[in-house]
Protein backbone atom coordinates (compact mmCIF):
# COMPACT_ATOMS: atom_id res chain seq x y z
CA UNK A 1 0.00 0.00 0.00
CA UNK A 2 1.51 3.17 -1.06
CA UNK A 3 2.64 5.27 2.15
CA UNK A 4 -0.14 8.20 2.31
CA UNK A 5 1.83 9.96 4.07
CA UNK A 6 4.27 10.80 0.11
CA UNK A 7 7.01 11.65 1.87
CA UNK A 8 6.15 14.15 4.18
CA UNK A 9 6.48 14.69 7.88
CA UNK A 10 3.23 13.17 9.66
CA UNK A 11 4.50 12.52 12.84
CA UNK A 12 4.64 16.16 14.36
CA UNK A 13 1.63 18.60 13.55
CA UNK A 14 2.70 21.94 12.44
CA UNK A 15 2.68 24.85 14.60
CA UNK A 16 -0.19 27.10 15.24
CA UNK A 17 -0.16 29.98 13.06
CA UNK A 18 -1.67 33.07 11.23
CA UNK A 19 -0.42 34.81 7.99
CA UNK A 20 -1.79 38.26 7.93
CA UNK A 21 -1.25 38.57 4.06
CA UNK A 22 -3.78 35.75 3.10
CA UNK A 23 -6.61 37.14 4.40
CA UNK A 24 -8.89 38.67 1.32
CA UNK A 25 -8.97 42.13 2.28
CA UNK A 26 -4.98 42.35 1.95
CA UNK A 27 -4.97 40.51 -0.98
CA UNK A 28 -7.61 42.95 -2.52
CA UNK A 29 -5.13 45.92 -1.59
CA UNK A 30 -2.50 44.67 -2.77
CA UNK A 31 -4.07 44.09 -6.47
CA UNK A 32 -5.44 47.64 -6.24
CA UNK A 33 -1.99 49.01 -5.43
CA UNK A 34 -1.00 46.85 -8.53
CA UNK A 35 -3.46 48.59 -10.68
CA UNK A 36 -5.91 45.41 -10.81
CA UNK A 37 -9.37 44.99 -9.95
CA UNK A 38 -9.74 42.28 -7.37
CA UNK A 39 -12.40 39.92 -6.83
CA UNK A 40 -15.06 40.90 -4.70
CA UNK A 41 -14.79 40.99 -1.31
CA UNK A 42 -18.99 41.12 -0.65
CA UNK A 43 -19.32 37.91 -0.87
CA UNK A 44 -17.11 35.39 -2.33
CA UNK A 45 -15.65 31.59 -2.51
CA UNK A 46 -11.64 30.87 -0.58
CA UNK A 47 -9.57 28.30 -0.31
CA UNK A 48 -6.55 27.29 1.21
CA UNK A 49 -4.30 24.08 0.15
CA UNK A 50 -2.17 22.94 2.63
CA UNK A 51 -3.74 24.79 6.03
CA UNK A 52 -1.78 22.77 8.53
CA UNK A 53 -3.72 23.35 11.98
CA UNK A 54 -6.64 25.61 9.90
CA UNK A 55 -5.36 28.79 11.94
CA UNK A 56 -5.35 31.15 9.47
CA UNK A 57 -8.45 30.00 7.79
CA UNK A 58 -10.78 29.64 10.97
CA UNK A 59 -9.30 33.25 11.82
CA UNK A 60 -10.41 34.68 8.34
CA UNK A 61 -13.99 32.64 8.29
CA UNK A 62 -14.72 34.46 11.62
CA UNK A 63 -14.04 37.96 10.18
CA UNK A 64 -15.63 37.79 6.86
CA UNK A 65 -18.70 36.08 7.67
CA UNK A 66 -19.93 37.08 3.78
CA UNK A 67 -17.40 34.44 2.54
CA UNK A 68 -17.70 30.97 1.87
CA UNK A 69 -13.71 28.96 3.53
CA UNK A 70 -12.31 25.63 2.86
CA UNK A 71 -9.43 24.54 4.54
CA UNK A 72 -7.81 21.41 2.97
CA UNK A 73 -4.76 19.31 4.58
CA UNK A 74 -3.97 15.58 3.72
CA UNK A 75 -2.87 15.58 7.45
CA UNK A 76 -6.39 13.90 9.55
CA UNK A 77 -4.93 15.54 12.64
CA UNK A 78 -4.53 18.75 11.44
CA UNK A 79 -7.95 18.59 10.11
CA UNK A 80 -9.85 17.21 13.10
CA UNK A 81 -7.98 20.20 15.27
CA UNK A 82 -9.20 22.85 13.06
CA UNK A 83 -12.82 21.41 13.09
CA UNK A 84 -12.47 21.52 16.69
CA UNK A 85 -12.09 25.44 16.55
CA UNK A 86 -14.99 25.82 13.94
CA UNK A 87 -16.93 24.51 16.23
CA UNK A 88 -16.16 25.46 19.16
CA UNK A 89 -16.45 29.55 17.62
CA UNK A 90 -19.92 28.26 15.78
CA UNK A 91 -18.71 28.94 12.51
CA UNK A 92 -20.85 28.05 9.54
CA UNK A 93 -19.02 29.35 6.61
CA UNK A 94 -16.05 26.73 6.70
CA UNK A 95 -15.48 23.32 5.70
CA UNK A 96 -12.49 21.11 6.23
CA UNK A 97 -11.19 18.56 4.53
CA UNK A 98 -8.57 15.65 4.51
CA UNK A 99 -7.33 15.21 0.70
CA UNK A 100 -4.48 14.59 -0.27
CA UNK A 101 -3.66 17.10 -3.54
CA UNK A 102 -4.02 14.07 -5.96
CA UNK A 103 -7.29 13.04 -4.29
CA UNK A 104 -8.68 16.90 -4.46
CA UNK A 105 -9.37 17.44 -8.12
CA UNK A 106 -12.34 14.40 -7.99
CA UNK A 107 -13.18 16.19 -5.28
CA UNK A 108 -17.04 18.27 -5.66
CA UNK A 109 -16.15 22.01 -4.56
CA UNK A 110 -17.38 25.29 -5.59
CA UNK A 111 -15.30 27.90 -7.74
CA UNK A 112 -13.33 29.92 -5.66
CA UNK A 113 -12.39 33.58 -5.85
CA UNK A 114 -8.87 33.19 -3.84
CA UNK A 115 -7.25 30.39 -3.80
CA UNK A 116 -3.62 30.39 -1.89
CA UNK A 117 -0.99 28.34 -0.49
CA UNK A 118 1.78 29.56 1.78
CA UNK A 119 4.65 27.56 1.47
CA UNK A 120 3.33 24.25 0.45
CA UNK A 121 4.95 24.28 -3.10
CA UNK A 122 8.14 23.70 -2.30
CA UNK A 123 7.41 21.18 0.33
CA UNK A 124 5.71 18.64 -2.23
CA UNK A 125 6.74 15.95 -4.81
CA UNK A 126 6.08 17.12 -8.49
CA UNK A 127 3.23 15.02 -8.84
CA UNK A 128 1.18 17.14 -6.29
CA UNK A 129 2.42 20.23 -7.67
CA UNK A 130 0.96 19.19 -10.63
CA UNK A 131 -2.29 18.15 -9.08
CA UNK A 132 -2.41 21.85 -7.28
CA UNK A 133 -1.48 23.50 -10.79
CA UNK A 134 -4.95 21.22 -11.68
CA UNK A 135 -6.95 22.29 -9.41
CA UNK A 136 -6.62 25.74 -9.75
CA UNK A 137 -6.78 25.63 -13.49
CA UNK A 138 -10.17 23.85 -12.43
CA UNK A 139 -11.79 25.56 -9.78
CA UNK A 140 -10.28 29.21 -9.55
CA UNK A 141 -12.89 31.56 -10.97
CA UNK A 142 -12.12 33.98 -14.14
CA UNK A 143 -10.90 37.18 -12.33
CA UNK A 144 -9.87 35.12 -9.48
CA UNK A 145 -6.59 35.71 -7.55
CA UNK A 146 -3.65 32.80 -6.05
CA UNK A 147 -1.57 33.65 -3.12
CA UNK A 148 1.82 31.82 -3.51
CA UNK A 149 5.10 31.47 -1.43
CA UNK A 150 7.97 29.40 -1.90
CA UNK A 151 11.34 28.74 -1.11
CA UNK A 152 13.43 30.86 -3.80
CA UNK A 153 16.45 30.76 -5.58
CA UNK A 154 19.00 32.10 -5.56
CA UNK A 155 19.17 32.67 -1.66
CA UNK A 156 17.93 29.07 -0.91
CA UNK A 157 21.22 27.69 -3.26
CA UNK A 158 23.79 27.72 -0.27
CA UNK A 159 21.23 26.27 1.97
CA UNK A 160 20.00 23.47 -0.33
CA UNK A 161 23.83 20.75 1.40
CA UNK A 162 22.80 22.31 4.91
CA UNK A 163 19.67 20.75 4.47
CA UNK A 164 20.70 17.44 2.55
CA UNK A 165 23.66 16.86 5.57
CA UNK A 166 21.20 17.41 8.31
CA UNK A 167 18.62 15.21 6.40
CA UNK A 168 21.37 11.96 5.36
CA UNK A 169 23.29 11.96 8.47
CA UNK A 170 19.23 11.00 10.23
CA UNK A 171 18.34 8.66 7.40
CA UNK A 172 17.06 5.07 8.13
CA UNK A 173 16.77 6.48 12.29
CA UNK A 174 13.94 4.61 14.18
CA UNK A 175 14.00 8.36 15.91
CA UNK A 176 11.10 10.86 16.11
CA UNK A 177 11.15 13.48 13.34
CA UNK A 178 11.63 15.86 16.35
CA UNK A 179 14.84 14.05 17.58
CA UNK A 180 16.56 13.75 14.04
CA UNK A 181 16.15 17.98 14.19
CA UNK A 182 18.18 17.47 16.98
CA UNK A 183 20.38 15.18 16.17
CA UNK A 184 20.30 16.75 12.26
CA UNK A 185 21.60 19.87 14.13
CA UNK A 186 24.36 18.74 16.00
CA UNK A 187 25.92 16.67 13.50
CA UNK A 188 25.84 20.05 11.31
CA UNK A 189 27.39 21.69 14.08
CA UNK A 190 30.30 19.17 14.82
CA UNK A 191 31.03 19.30 11.12
CA UNK A 192 31.29 23.21 11.24
CA UNK A 193 33.95 22.70 14.20
CA UNK A 194 35.97 20.62 12.11
CA UNK A 195 36.23 23.24 9.42
CA UNK A 196 34.52 22.08 6.42
CA UNK A 197 35.64 23.41 3.67
CA UNK A 198 31.73 23.95 3.00
CA UNK A 199 30.91 26.09 5.70
CA UNK A 200 34.37 28.24 5.06
CA UNK A 201 32.84 28.27 1.54
CA UNK A 202 29.82 29.63 2.41
CA UNK A 203 29.95 32.08 5.87
CA UNK A 204 26.98 32.90 6.11
CA UNK A 205 26.03 29.14 6.40
CA UNK A 206 27.26 29.58 10.39
CA UNK A 207 25.00 31.89 10.87
CA UNK A 208 22.30 30.07 9.35
CA UNK A 209 22.97 27.33 11.78
CA UNK A 210 23.23 29.55 14.67
CA UNK A 211 19.95 30.73 14.14
CA UNK A 212 18.37 27.15 13.63
CA UNK A 213 19.11 26.89 17.04
CA UNK A 214 16.53 29.92 17.96
CA UNK A 215 14.10 28.48 15.72
CA UNK A 216 10.99 26.01 16.62
CA UNK A 217 11.96 22.88 15.98
CA UNK A 218 8.76 22.25 14.22
CA UNK A 219 9.08 24.61 11.92
CA UNK A 220 12.99 23.27 11.04
CA UNK A 221 11.45 19.51 10.88
CA UNK A 222 8.66 20.55 8.20
CA UNK A 223 10.89 23.27 6.32
CA UNK A 224 14.46 21.20 6.41
CA UNK A 225 13.21 17.30 7.19
CA UNK A 226 10.50 16.74 4.55
CA UNK A 227 11.82 13.98 1.97
CA UNK A 228 10.89 16.68 -0.62
CA UNK A 229 12.28 20.25 -0.96
CA UNK A 230 12.53 22.23 -4.11
CA UNK A 231 13.25 26.02 -4.35
CA UNK A 232 11.95 27.89 -7.45
CA UNK A 233 13.32 30.90 -9.18
CA UNK A 234 10.45 33.70 -9.83
CA UNK A 235 10.50 32.56 -13.24
CA UNK A 236 10.14 29.59 -13.13
CA UNK A 237 6.88 30.23 -10.86
CA UNK A 238 5.51 32.22 -13.35
CA UNK A 239 6.34 29.48 -16.09
CA UNK A 240 4.51 26.90 -14.02
CA UNK A 241 1.42 29.01 -13.26
CA UNK A 242 1.21 30.19 -17.08
CA UNK A 243 -0.03 27.06 -17.25
CA UNK A 244 -3.30 27.54 -15.39
CA UNK A 245 -3.87 30.66 -17.17
CA UNK A 246 -2.71 32.43 -14.45
CA UNK A 247 -0.74 35.55 -14.97
CA UNK A 248 1.58 37.31 -12.30
CA UNK A 249 0.17 40.47 -10.77
CA UNK A 250 2.41 41.76 -7.93
CA UNK A 251 4.22 40.42 -5.11
CA UNK A 252 1.89 40.02 -1.65
CA UNK A 253 5.25 41.81 0.03
CA UNK A 254 3.94 45.12 0.36
CA UNK A 255 7.37 46.11 1.75
CA UNK A 256 8.96 45.21 -1.38
CA UNK A 257 8.12 48.24 -3.15
CA UNK A 258 10.27 50.08 -1.01
CA UNK A 259 13.26 47.93 -2.26
CA UNK A 260 14.52 50.86 -3.90
CA UNK A 261 15.49 52.63 -0.86
CA UNK A 262 18.08 49.53 -0.51
CA UNK A 263 19.62 49.49 -4.42
CA UNK A 264 21.99 52.39 -5.57
CA UNK A 265 21.20 54.52 -9.09
CA UNK A 266 23.24 52.11 -10.93
CA UNK A 267 21.78 48.93 -9.62
CA UNK A 268 17.87 50.42 -9.95
CA UNK A 269 19.03 51.62 -13.69
CA UNK A 270 19.86 47.87 -14.47
CA UNK A 271 16.55 46.58 -13.29
CA UNK A 272 14.47 49.58 -15.06
CA UNK A 273 16.48 48.23 -17.91
CA UNK A 274 15.29 44.75 -18.52
CA UNK A 275 11.93 44.83 -20.05
CA UNK A 276 11.08 40.94 -18.72
CA UNK A 277 9.25 41.57 -16.10
CA UNK A 278 9.62 37.85 -15.01
CA UNK A 279 13.15 38.03 -15.46
CA UNK A 280 13.37 41.74 -13.55
CA UNK A 281 11.73 39.78 -10.67
CA UNK A 282 14.18 37.50 -10.82
CA UNK A 283 17.34 39.43 -11.13
CA UNK A 284 15.75 41.24 -8.19
CA UNK A 285 16.23 38.28 -5.99
CA UNK A 286 19.78 38.17 -7.03
CA UNK A 287 20.25 41.65 -5.73
CA UNK A 288 18.89 40.30 -2.53
CA UNK A 289 19.70 36.43 -2.70
CA UNK A 290 15.93 36.35 -1.76
CA UNK A 291 15.75 32.86 -0.09
CA UNK A 292 11.36 33.30 0.62
CA UNK A 293 8.88 34.63 -1.67
CA UNK A 294 5.06 35.68 -1.45
CA UNK A 295 3.39 36.74 -4.86
CA UNK A 296 -0.33 36.80 -6.40
CA UNK A 297 -1.17 35.74 -9.71
CA UNK A 298 -3.99 36.72 -11.57
CA UNK A 299 -6.62 34.98 -13.97
CA UNK A 300 -7.87 37.22 -16.78
CA UNK A 301 -7.00 40.09 -14.30
CA UNK A 302 -8.25 43.53 -15.48
CA UNK A 303 -6.24 46.18 -15.63
CA UNK A 304 -7.39 49.60 -14.25
CA UNK A 305 -6.81 53.23 -15.21
CA UNK A 306 -5.07 55.28 -12.65
CA UNK A 307 -8.18 57.24 -12.60
CA UNK A 308 -10.50 53.75 -11.71
CA UNK A 309 -7.57 53.02 -9.50
CA UNK A 310 -8.10 56.37 -7.31
CA UNK A 311 -11.77 55.91 -7.38
CA UNK A 312 -11.35 52.13 -5.85
CA UNK A 313 -9.01 52.96 -3.50
CA UNK A 314 -10.36 56.51 -1.82
CA UNK A 315 -13.13 54.47 -1.24
CA UNK A 316 -11.31 51.47 0.85
CA UNK A 317 -11.00 52.27 5.03
CA UNK A 318 -7.87 52.15 6.50
CA UNK A 319 -7.47 51.66 10.63
CA UNK A 320 -4.88 52.39 13.08
CA UNK A 321 -3.21 49.04 14.36
CA UNK A 322 -1.35 50.74 17.42
CA UNK A 323 -1.88 53.79 19.57
CA UNK A 324 -0.50 57.04 18.43
CA UNK A 325 1.59 57.11 21.59
CA UNK A 326 3.42 53.91 20.25
CA UNK A 327 4.46 54.80 16.83
CA UNK A 328 7.65 55.88 16.18
CA UNK A 329 8.72 58.30 13.45
CA UNK A 330 12.66 56.95 13.11
CA UNK A 331 12.05 53.75 11.67
CA UNK A 332 13.78 50.72 9.79
CA UNK A 333 12.29 50.27 5.55
CA UNK A 334 14.09 47.93 4.02
CA UNK A 335 17.22 47.45 6.35
CA UNK A 336 17.57 50.87 6.12
CA UNK A 337 16.81 54.11 8.91
CA UNK A 338 14.57 56.26 7.96
CA UNK A 339 12.81 59.74 9.50
CA UNK A 340 9.28 59.85 9.00
CA UNK A 341 7.69 63.49 8.35
CA UNK A 342 6.10 64.61 11.59
CA UNK A 343 4.51 67.14 9.26
CA UNK A 344 3.18 64.36 7.04
CA UNK A 345 2.91 61.30 9.38
CA UNK A 346 1.33 63.23 12.43
CA UNK A 347 -2.09 64.36 10.35
CA UNK A 348 -2.13 60.98 9.18
CA UNK A 349 -2.29 59.70 12.17
CA UNK A 350 -4.71 61.75 13.89
CA UNK A 351 -6.89 60.92 11.30
CA UNK A 352 -6.73 57.67 12.16
CA UNK A 353 -7.04 57.56 15.83
CA UNK A 354 -10.46 57.67 16.83
CA UNK A 355 -12.18 55.11 13.89
CA UNK A 356 -11.41 53.73 10.34
CA UNK A 357 -11.22 56.35 7.81
CA UNK A 358 -11.89 56.09 3.97
CA UNK A 359 -8.79 57.60 2.14
CA UNK A 360 -11.80 60.00 0.71
CA UNK A 361 -12.79 61.07 3.48
CA UNK A 362 -9.13 61.91 4.84
CA UNK A 363 -8.82 64.16 1.62
CA UNK A 364 -11.07 66.27 3.05
CA UNK A 365 -9.03 67.11 5.71
CA UNK A 366 -7.02 70.82 5.19
CA UNK A 367 -3.64 68.94 6.67
CA UNK A 368 -4.53 65.87 4.19
CA UNK A 369 -5.89 67.43 1.36
CA UNK A 370 -2.77 69.73 0.93
CA UNK A 371 -0.47 66.70 0.57
CA UNK A 372 -2.37 65.35 -2.72
CA UNK A 373 -3.25 61.67 -3.26
CA UNK A 374 -0.04 60.46 -4.16
CA UNK A 375 1.59 61.63 -1.22
CA UNK A 376 -1.03 60.69 0.84
CA UNK A 377 -1.38 56.76 -0.47
CA UNK A 378 2.56 56.62 0.07
CA UNK A 379 2.22 57.37 3.25
CA UNK A 380 0.03 55.14 4.14
CA UNK A 381 1.73 52.23 2.43
CA UNK A 382 4.64 52.75 4.82
CA UNK A 383 2.33 52.34 8.05
CA UNK A 384 0.82 49.13 6.62
CA UNK A 385 4.85 48.27 5.80
CA UNK A 386 5.63 49.77 9.25
CA UNK A 387 2.33 47.40 10.89
CA UNK A 388 1.07 50.71 12.27
CA UNK A 389 -2.26 50.79 9.85
CA UNK A 390 -3.99 47.93 7.74
CA UNK A 391 -7.00 48.07 5.24
CA UNK A 392 -9.97 47.43 6.68
CA UNK A 393 -13.47 45.96 5.71
CA UNK A 394 -16.79 48.41 4.58
CA UNK A 395 -18.97 49.67 7.77
CA UNK A 396 -21.49 47.39 5.62
CA UNK A 397 -22.24 43.84 7.14
CA UNK A 398 -20.33 45.18 10.70
CA UNK A 399 -22.87 43.73 12.84
CA UNK A 400 -22.65 40.20 11.13
CA UNK A 401 -19.16 40.01 11.18
CA UNK A 402 -19.17 41.28 15.23
CA UNK A 403 -21.38 38.22 15.99
CA UNK A 404 -19.01 35.76 14.22
CA UNK A 405 -15.95 37.67 15.67
CA UNK A 406 -17.51 37.68 19.45
CA UNK A 407 -17.84 33.82 19.12
CA UNK A 408 -14.70 32.99 17.53
CA UNK A 409 -12.28 34.98 20.11
CA UNK A 410 -14.12 33.11 22.93
CA UNK A 411 -13.59 30.27 21.91
CA UNK A 412 -9.68 31.28 21.66
CA UNK A 413 -9.85 32.64 24.83
CA UNK A 414 -11.28 29.52 26.40
CA UNK A 415 -7.74 27.87 25.13
CA UNK A 416 -5.41 30.28 26.43
CA UNK A 417 -6.36 29.03 29.97
CA UNK A 418 -4.76 25.85 28.98
CA UNK A 419 -1.46 27.11 27.68
CA UNK A 420 -2.29 26.53 23.64
CA UNK A 421 -0.47 29.90 21.65
CA UNK A 422 -2.87 30.89 19.89
CA UNK A 423 -1.91 35.14 20.20
CA UNK A 424 -4.31 35.98 17.28
CA UNK A 425 -7.43 37.12 17.59
CA UNK A 426 -10.37 38.32 14.92
CA UNK A 427 -11.40 41.50 13.96
CA UNK A 428 -14.52 42.68 12.52
CA UNK A 429 -12.38 46.24 11.53
CA UNK A 430 -9.52 44.78 9.62
CA UNK A 431 -11.39 41.58 8.48
CA UNK A 432 -8.18 39.95 9.82
CA UNK A 433 -6.01 38.71 12.97
CA UNK A 434 -4.84 41.07 15.59
CA UNK A 435 -1.57 39.86 17.62
CA UNK A 436 -3.09 39.51 21.33
CA UNK A 437 -0.72 37.75 23.61
CA UNK A 438 -1.46 35.22 26.14
CA UNK A 439 -1.45 36.91 28.76
CA UNK A 440 -3.42 39.68 27.57
CA UNK A 441 -5.99 37.02 26.57
CA UNK A 442 -6.37 35.63 29.78
CA UNK A 443 -7.06 39.62 31.27
CA UNK A 444 -9.87 40.02 28.27
CA UNK A 445 -11.32 36.21 29.68
CA UNK A 446 -10.88 37.50 33.29
CA UNK A 447 -12.61 40.79 32.39
CA UNK A 448 -15.44 38.80 30.60
CA UNK A 449 -15.87 36.95 33.71
CA UNK A 450 -15.99 39.97 35.85
CA UNK A 451 -13.17 38.78 37.71
CA UNK A 452 -9.87 40.26 38.98
CA UNK A 453 -7.38 39.63 35.75
CA UNK A 454 -4.29 39.35 38.29
CA UNK A 455 -5.34 37.13 40.75
CA UNK A 456 -7.05 34.95 37.80
CA UNK A 457 -4.28 34.92 35.00
CA UNK A 458 -1.56 34.28 38.17
CA UNK A 459 -3.84 31.34 39.17
CA UNK A 460 -3.75 29.75 36.27
CA UNK A 461 0.29 30.48 35.48
CA UNK A 462 0.90 28.69 39.00
CA UNK A 463 -0.94 26.04 38.56
CA UNK A 464 0.55 24.81 34.95
CA UNK A 465 3.70 25.78 36.52
CA UNK A 466 4.91 28.52 34.53
CA UNK A 467 6.53 31.75 35.93
CA UNK A 468 7.12 35.59 33.98
CA UNK A 469 10.42 36.38 32.76
CA UNK A 470 11.18 40.45 33.72
CA UNK A 471 14.75 41.55 32.70
CA UNK A 472 15.51 38.15 31.72
CA UNK A 473 15.13 36.98 34.86
CA UNK A 474 12.62 33.79 36.51
CA UNK A 475 10.51 36.13 38.89
CA UNK A 476 10.54 33.15 41.66
CA UNK A 477 8.08 34.02 44.19
CA UNK A 478 4.16 34.36 43.86
CA UNK A 479 4.61 37.64 44.78
CA UNK A 480 6.73 38.79 42.41
CA UNK A 481 5.04 37.11 39.84
CA UNK A 482 1.74 39.08 41.08
CA UNK A 483 2.93 42.66 41.18
CA UNK A 484 4.83 42.00 37.49
CA UNK A 485 1.52 40.70 36.61
CA UNK A 486 -0.23 43.92 38.28
CA UNK A 487 1.91 46.56 36.09
CA UNK A 488 1.39 44.37 32.89
CA UNK A 489 -2.60 44.69 33.23
CA UNK A 490 -2.69 48.31 34.20
CA UNK A 491 -0.36 49.08 31.18
CA UNK A 492 -2.81 46.73 29.12
CA UNK A 493 -5.87 48.66 30.36
CA UNK A 494 -3.93 51.63 29.47
CA UNK A 495 -2.79 51.26 26.22
CA UNK A 496 -3.71 47.94 24.48
CA UNK A 497 -7.61 47.57 25.58
CA UNK A 498 -8.83 50.75 24.20
CA UNK A 499 -7.11 49.80 20.99
CA UNK A 500 -8.63 45.98 20.80
CA UNK A 501 -12.01 47.98 21.57
CA UNK A 502 -11.37 50.42 18.43
CA UNK A 503 -10.91 47.28 16.37
CA UNK A 504 -13.73 45.70 17.15
CA UNK A 505 -12.27 42.49 19.25
CA UNK A 506 -13.59 43.06 22.39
Amino acid sequence: MKDWTQGYIADLDYDYNFFAELAPIQIAFNLLDAQLLPPTLEQFNYCELGCGQGFTTNVLAAANPQGKFWGIDFNPSHIATAQQLAKAAQLTNIQFSDHSFSELVAVETPKFDFIVLHGIYSWVNPENRQAILQFIRQRLNVGGAVYISYNALPGWCSLMPLRELMLQSTAGSPDSTLEKVEKGLAFARNLQDLKAKYFLAHPTIGQDLADMEEESRIYLAHEYFNQNSQPFYHSEIVEHLAAAKLTFATSADLDDQFYNLALDEKQLQFLEEIPNRSLQETIRDFFFNSRFRRDLFVKGGIKLTPLEQIEWISKMRFVLLASPDEIRYEVQLAGRSIQLDPGIYTPLIVALGDHPQTLRNMMKQPDLARMGFASLFQALKILITLGYVAPALSADGGNDRAETIANFNMAVLQRARFGLETPILASPITGSGVEVSRTEQLFLLALSRGVDPVSFTWTILEVQGEKLIKADQVLESPEENQVELKQQFEEFERVRLPLLKRLGIV
